[in-house]
């Protein structure tokens, strides 16, 4: 990652004391808005922040504080930086939790795939134009995993243990090639 768009652990520990703390009622969880920042930045889309402000706090202010509000808005957008620079130079998005799931409750993970989820439903018309069939391809663990999505065929995927789990690992490796598709040069 390129060191003039690293997230200071400072500004990383106070987002996470504040998406994970009782002022966010609203909002998603720290670990599901890196998921909601990373899909923000793989896709096709560049929606302005304040139209994915309102859908990270489901419509509601960022926070009633003006200043809160105004740092936890600037440290998001230097965290969504930090995730565009690591992928630019090449390197994989640092997951903030394990690619660990349990059968009986939902993960880390499974929170980081609804956060993904939730942002890529903003374009998701976008998301599909072009290549469906690839994009489905490459999304398939973050859909399976998160349970947003209540279709038959995937259940036979949510249920299997060993599958969950190798869709699991595969989410950093799809995470960069998602970012090449729709971030690369293209080549004539």
């Amino acid at each position: 990652m390129h060191e003039l768009h690293a997230l200071p652990d400072a500004t990383r520990q106070m987002l996470e004391d504040f998406l994970d703390g009782e002022a966010n009622a609203d909002g998603l969880d720290f670990v599901a808005t890196h998921g909601f920042l990373t899909s923000l930045t793989i896709g096709p889309g560049n929606p302005a922040p304040e139209v994915w402000l309102a859908a990270l706090f489901d419509g509601q202010p960022v926070s009633a504080d003006a200043e809160q509000a105004a740092t936890v808005t600037a440290a998001l957008l230097a965290w969504q930086k930090e995730i565009h620079a690591t992928l630019y130079h090449g390197q994989p998005v640092a997951m903030p939790c394990t690619l660990a799931l349990s059968a009986n409750e939902p993960t880390d993970l499974n929170d980081w795939c609804v956060g993904f989820m939730e942002a890529m439903f903003m374009e998701e018309d976008n998301w599909y134009e072009g290549d469906e069939d690839l994009i489905a391809d490459l999304t398939l663990p973050m859909v399976v995993l998160s349970d947003l999505i209540d279709e038959p065929e995937l259940q036979p995927l949510r249920r299997d243990p060993k599958l969950s789990r190798e869709l699991a690992q595969q989410i950093p490796d799809l995470v960069t090639e998602i970012y090449l598709h729709f971030h690369a040069p293209k080549t004539i």
